[in-house]
Formats: structure tokens, sequence, C-alpha cells
């Protein structure tokens, strides 16, 4: 009796220390994947990352499209690829690698612009293991997190894009270092 009451309070504690459904824990890193680029640049997430801070804007389905669109264009003006990087990372459960090459594919006619599509890095994941391991629980809105050069995670906010939400992302990559003249970081102005 005693070993069942000690081993329900360890799991107790265990669930309060969880993250909630749906969120990782802070500081951990993102589940590392292989990916490509709609202009297909092979990529390892996160280890090619090379910029101080990254946005990544998950997506669940198609109908997300224009959802994360918008929050790519709104970052803009926070994107300069050293300092911040956006990526629209649409998570898909991976289908085999010949149906991987038609939705590629119909991802590329989507979007025409080659600086966009470096932007594009198609997840092809094992759902029953990268959702939960990215603290996946809700798709019914875009996911951005944030995260350093080494794809830890700083935070993260779900939702259609509103000014809220666009301030609360942008609240996590402020803190990134800039960059003086010989590429090293400097304090922020």
């Amino acid at each position: 009796m005693a070993l069942a009451r000690a081993l329900a309070g360890l799991l107790a504690a265990a669930l309060l220390a969880a993250p909630g459904q749906g969120r990782a824990a802070a500081g951990a890193s993102i589940p590392p994947v292989k990916a490509e680029t709609l202009n297909k640049a092979k990529l390892a997430i996160p280890a090619d990352f090379t910029a101080a801070r990254n946005v990544l804007l998950f997506s669940f389905g198609r109908d997300m499209q224009a959802a994360v669109d918008a929050w790519d264009a709104a970052l803009a003006p926070d994107r300069d690829g050293v300092r911040v990087q956006v990526y629209n990372m649409p998570l898909i459960p991976n289908p085999g690698a010949l149906v991987r090459g038609f939705i590629s594919g119909g991802m590329r006619s989507v979007y025409a612009d080659t600086a966009v599509r470096d932007r594009v890095v198609v997840l092809f994941v094992e759902e029953k293991t990268y959702f939960p391991a990215l603290g996946v629980a809700d798709r019914s809105a875009p996911l951005i997190v944030v995260t350093d050069r080494a794809g830890v995670e700083l935070g993260r906010v779900q939702s259609a894009l509103s000014a809220e939400a666009l301030a609360a992302v942008r609240t996590l990559v402020a803190d990134a270092p800039r960059l003086g003249g010989s590429g090293a970081p400097t304090a922020p102005p």
C-alpha cells in the first residue's frame, strides 16, 4: 500500500512537471528531422539553422496555407536571414517517397518565387512520433515556434495572425543578438 501511494505521488509529480498538452518543455530542442526546401536544398533541422532566431511556421493542412502566408508576410520586416530567419514548415504525415514528390511538386506550383521556396521546408514526418515530440496536440491553427540557432525552443504561439500574436512572436525574437560590421554580436541599441 505504501509503495502504491509512493508511486502515485511520483506519477502526480511527473504529470505536474510535464509540459501541458500541445506544449513542449521550455528550453527543449525541437525534434530533428531531415527535410528539403521547395528549391530542393537538403536541410537537417535544426542542425542547419544559421540565424540567431528561427521562426518556424508549422501548418497542419492545405487549409492553413493562407494563415501561414499571412504570418510570413507579417514577419517579412523582421527576417534578415542572419539575425532572424522565418521558415514555412508544413507538417505532413509521411506518405512514402512516390507521393512526397507529387506533394512537393504541387507546392512548387503554389510558390513560384524562388526566395519563398527557399524558406518553405516541407516536413514529411512520422505523425505518431514527431507530432508528440514537437508537443503538437491542437491542429486547428498554425503553430509558431521560435528557436535559437541550436534549435532550442524559446517560446511558441498557436494562433492565426493577430496583432497580439504577432507582438508575442516579436517579443520572442527581440533579444536576438545584432551583428556588427565584423559579424560579431553586438549589444542591442
